[in-house]
C-alpha cells in the first residue's frame, strides 16, 4: 500500500496527495453530500425567497403578524409546562416504584403519541358547549367584555390541556430513559444520607434528567409549532395558520414564505436556547452505577395514588380521544340517515404512497447511516446532522420549500422531465424531507450497536463497502429499519399541513379525509379515518417500544 493513502472503513484520516484525492473520490461521501443536499434544499428556498418584494408584508407586520407570534409563543410556554408536570412524576414512578398495573402502564403511557393532535381537537372541541349556561350567567351579570373574557380563557385552556396531555409522551419517553440510565448508587446514597423518597427525587434525580426534561420539551414545542388543525379548530391564530392565511386567504405567497422565515427562525432559535441551557454541564454516572435500581414497593393508599397519577395523562391523551370517537363511528355506521361518502380509491392510493415513501426513505436512511459510519470524518458528521434538520421544521415550511424548488425545476423547462409540480413525487419527496430524521437517527442507533467487527472482517476478507452493507449491515439491522419505517409510515399518515398544501387534486389520505368530515361538522362521520389513524399510531408505538425495550433496564 502506498504511503500516504487511507484505507475506506478504517475510520481514521490519512493524508493523501492532492492527485490521488482527485483520481479517487470517495464515492459514498458523494452520494451522501448529494442527498443531504436534495433534503435541506425545501429549506434553503424558504430562506432565499425572505428578500422578495410582498405587497402584502407591510400591512401584516402592522396588524396581525405580532398577534401569530404571541399566540405560539404562549402556546409553546403553557404547552410545554403542563407537559412536563403530566409526564416526568409517571416516568419517576414508573421507573422506581413497584405497584400493580405499573408494567401495563409502562407502555401505555406512549399510546397519546399515537393520536393526532387535530383529531383530539375534533373531540376537546366539543367540551365548551357543556360551559354554555356559565358562559350565559357570566355575560348576564357581568356584561359582554367579561363574557369574551370568560370564553377566550376557556378555549385557551382547552387547547392546552388538549395538547399537552397528547404530546407529553415525548418528556415522558425521554425522563423514563434518563431515570433507567441513573441506575442505583446515586439514589441509594441520598437515601442513605436520609433522604426521603421525595427528597431523593427532587434533590438527585430531578437534576440529573434535565437534559432529557429539555430534550422532551424541546419537541414538545416545536410539535407546537408545526400544528395547524387543531389551532384552526380552536380559532387561535398562530404563525401556521397565518401561512395559510397568507397564502390562500390573500394570495400573498412571498408573505406566506416570509412567515415561513420566522418559523424557521424560531425553530432554530428554539434549539439554540435548548444548547445554551445546557451550557458545558455533562452527566455521568459512577462505575457501576447504571445497575437497576431496586424498585421500591408502595403501600396500598401509596400504590393507590401512583396508579392514578399515572392514570391521568393516560385517560386525558388516549383513553378519552378513543372512546369519543368509537362512540361517534358506532352512531355514524348505525344511522340509516346519511352515510360519509367513502373513496376507497383515494385512500388506497394515499397508503400506498405512505407506505412506498416510508420503504424508500428507510432503505435511504441506511445507506446514508453507513456512508456517515464508512469514514467518520468531520465532514460526515455535519452531513449526518444536517440531514435530519427538516424533522425540526414545520410541515408548512417544508412544503413552501418545496414547491419553491419543484417550481424552478418546471419553470427551466428541461427536455425528458416531467413536470414535478402537483404530482405524487413532489408529496413523496416532502415527506422525506420532513421525516429523513426518524429512520436516520434509528438505523445510527443500529449501526452503533453492532460495532465494527464483523464489518472488519468482512472487508479484510476482500468484500468491497457495498457488497459489506448489503450481506453484513443490512440484515443485521432489520429490528431498527423495521421499526422507524413504521414510524416513518405512521408519521406521514398523520402529518396534515404538508399534505393539504402539496396534494394533487382529488387525492386524499386518511389525515385529509377526517379533516374535510370535520371541517363540515361531521364529527360522526370524521370518526372512522380518525380511529385508523389512531389504530395504525398505536401500532407503530407498540412496534417501537418492543424495539427500545432491550435496551433499557426498566423492565429488570
Amino acid at each position: 500500500m502506498e504511503a500516504g493513502s487511507r484505507v475506506e472503513g478504517c475510520g481514521q484520516e490519512c493524508p493523501r496527495s492532492f492527485p490521488a484525492r482527485f483520481l479517487r473520490p470517495d464515492r459514498w461521501g458523494l452520494g451522501a453530500g448529494l442527498l443531504a443536499v436534495l433534503i435541506l434544499l425545501p429549506v434553503f428556498a424558504v430562506l432565499l425567497r425572505l428578500g422578495e418584494a410582498s405587497p402584502e408584508w407591510g400591512h401584516l407586520s402592522r396588524t396581525v403578524l405580532p398577534g401569530y407570534l404571541g399566540n405560539t409563543l404562549v402556546l409553546v410556554v403553557a404547552t410545554v409546562a403542563l407537559s412536563l408536570l403530566l409526564s416526568v412524576l409517571p416516568a419517576w414512578l414508573v421507573t422506581t416504584c413497584e405497584f400493580p398495573g405499573r408494567r401495563l402502564l409502562s407502555w401505555t403511557l406512549v399510546l397519546p403519541l399515537a393520536i393526532p393532535t387535530y383529531v383530539a381537537a375534533f373531540v376537546y372541541y366539543q367540551i365548551p358547549e357543556a360551559a354554555i349556561p356559565l358562559l350565559v350567567r357570566i355575560r348576564q351579570s357581568a356584561g359582554v367584555d367579561a363574557f369574551l373574557a370568560a370564553e377566550l380563557v376557556l378555549r385557551y385552556s382547552l387547547l392546552v390541556l388538549m395538547l399537552a396531555a397528547v404530546l407529553q409522551p415525548y418528556v415522558y419517553l425521554a425522563c423514563r430513559a434518563a431515570f433507567a440510565r441513573q441506575g442505583r448508587l446515586l439514589i441509594e446514597a441520598s437515601r442513605c444520607l436520609g433522604d426521603s423518597p421525595r427528597r431523593a427525587f427532587f434533590g438527585v434525580a430531578l437534576p440529573l434528567a434535565r437534559p432529557a426534561m429539555v430534550a422532551g420539551s424541546a419537541l414538545v414545542a416545536m410539535e407546537v409549532v408545526n400544528d395547524y388543525g387543531a389551532v384552526h379548530f380552536f380559532g387561535v391564530p398562530t404563525l401556521t395558520e397565518g401561512i395559510f392565511r397568507t397564502w390562500f386567504g390573500m394570495g400573498d405567497k412571498v408573505a406566506a414564505l416570509r412567515i415561513a422565515g420566522i418559523l424557521v427562525l424560531a425553530v432554530t432559535g428554539l434549539l439554540v436556547l435548548e444548547q445554551a441551557l445546557r451550557g458545558r454541564a455533562r452527566y455521568a454516572c459512577p462505575e457501576g452505577g447504571d445497575s437497576p435500581l431496586q424498585r421500591l414497593r408502595l403501600s396500598p393508599a401509596k400504590a393507590l395514588a401512583a396508579l392514578a397519577v399515572c392514570l391521568v395523562p393516560l385517560a386525558l391523551g388516549f383513553l378519552y380521544p378513543v372512546a369519543r370517537l368509537g362512540h361517534w363511528a358506532w352512531l355514524h355506521l348505525s344511522s340509516a340517515v346519511e352515510r360519509a361518502p367513502w373513496d376507497g380509491a383515494a385512500l388506497g392510493r394515499g397508503f400506498a404512497l405512505a407506505l412506498g415513501t416510508a420503504f424508500g426513505a428507510t432503505l435511504l436512511a441506511a445507506i446514508f447511516a453507513y456512508a456517515a459510519r464508512l469514514r467518520e470524518t468531520r465532514y460526515r458528521r455535519l452531513l449526518l446532522r444536517s440531514a435530519g434538520i427538516g424533522y425540526a421544521m414545520p410541515g408548512a415550511v417544508v412544503a413552501l420549500g418545496v414547491l419553491a424548488v419543484l417550481g424552478a425545476f418546471d419553470r427551466l423547462s428541461i427536455p425528458f422531465l416531467p413536470m414535478l409540480g402537483g404530482t405524487l413525487f413532489a408529496i413523496s419527496f416532502a415527506y422525506t424531507a420532513r421525516f429523513f430524521a426518524v429512520p436516520l437517527q434509528l438505523a445510527k442507533a443500529g449501526m452503533d450497536r453492532l460495532g465494527k467487527p464483523l464489518e472488519e472482517a468482512s472487508r479484510l476478507l476482500g468484500s468491497p463497502p457495498l457488497e459489506t452493507f448489503l450481506r453484513i449491515d443490512l440484515p443485521l439491522l432489520r429490528a431498527p429499519l423495521v421499526a422507524g419505517g413504521m414510524l416513518l409510515f405512521v408519521d406521514i399518515l398523520k402529518e396534515l399541513p404538508l399534505t393539504l398544501i402539496l396534494r394533487p387534486v382529488n387525492f386524499e389520505t386518511l389525515a385529509t379525509r377526517a379533516y374535510s368530515l370535520a371541517s363540515e361538522a361531521r364529527l360522526q362521520a370524521c370518526a372512522i379515518p380518525a380511529l385508523l389513524i389512531v389504530a395504525a399510531g398505536a401500532a407503530g408505538l407498540l412496534i417501537m417500544n418492543r424495539w427500545l425495550q432491550p435496551s433499557s433496564n426498566d423492565e429488570r
